[in-house]
């Protein structure tokens, strides 16, 4: 089973992160991040090493599957990524 890491975009500026694991229940939530980097590595720390990838979903959109390992050490590249993804999916084709 592969956990879930959700992570929503505040209006005022910050983001919350969220680990589900299985159906959809959060097991681990983190409120008022400075940014989606942050998130990451909150998030990867919060499922250490039991579980090797999870699926990240940014704003609602589920952009894909990443190494838990990468997200935590590796956070602002991933996090460009993610967002970069997320912009691409949200512009008219």
């Amino acid at each position: 089973m592969q956990p879930e890491v959700e992570i929503i975009h505040r209006e005022d500026g910050q983001f919350d992160a969220y680990v589900g694991i299985g159906n959809g229940t959060r097991r681990y939530a983190r409120e008022g991040l400075a940014s989606v980097a942050d998130c990451l590595q909150d998030a990867a720390a919060a499922l250490g090493a039991e579980f090797r990838f999870a699926t990240v979903i940014v704003d609602r959109m589920r952009i894909g599957s990443y190494p838990v390992a990468v997200m935590e050490h590796r956070a602002l590249e991933v996090a460009d990524e993610l967002l970069t993804k997320l912009s691409n999916r949200r512009q008219p084709a």
